[in-house]
């Protein structure tokens, strides 16, 4: 997985820039998508822009693993996706040990978890919990006056 993931955002004078919404990731979230896809798992985006990869049926009493693939700028490789990376691979672990789960079993790609872009760290999770209204999120805007609504339409 780290080969196909590592390329995407990549800095020509190092470090990653995969900030929100932008071209890397799009990217990223389409690597997620197939990452998803070649374990058969189930893809939800919520309204909040995170994406879900689910083993079993969401519901209550899920048990929710991953983490964030956007970056600050200049960010390091394995800040957010070690966490995604980890929990695809708990998925292949648990299924060649023969495991079927007893409760359903999700992946998360938070979306700006970062807050590189709009300058409002974990604002998936933010949204998600409800800490933060939904309008005052489409309302930030980055260093070029890009709303967040615009970036995300």
């Amino acid at each position: 997985m780290w080969e196909t993931l590592a390329p995407i955002g990549r800095g020509a004078g190092g470090g990653y820039h995969r900030l929100a919404w932008t071209d890397a990731d799009l990217e990223l979230r389409d690597w997620f998508r197939t990452e998803a896809a070649n374990r058969g798992l189930e893809l939800d985006e919520d309204g909040n822009g995170n994406l879900w990869a689910w083993w079993g049926t969401p519901g209550p009493g899920a048990v929710v693993t991953g983490s964030h693939l956007d970056s600050v700028p200049g960010g390091g490789a394995f800040d957010g996706p070690l966490g995604v990376v980890s929990a695809f691979l708990a998925v292949d672990a648990l299924r060649a040990a023969g495991v079927e789960p007893s409760r359903p079993l999700a992946v998360v790609d938070f979306a700006d978890e970062e807050g590189g872009r709009f300058g409002v760290a974990t604002l998936g999770s933010r949204l998600l919990t409800g800490s933060i209204p939904p309008a005052r999120a489409a309302a930030l805007a980055d260093a070029a006056g890009v709303t967040l609504a615009d970036a995300w339409a």
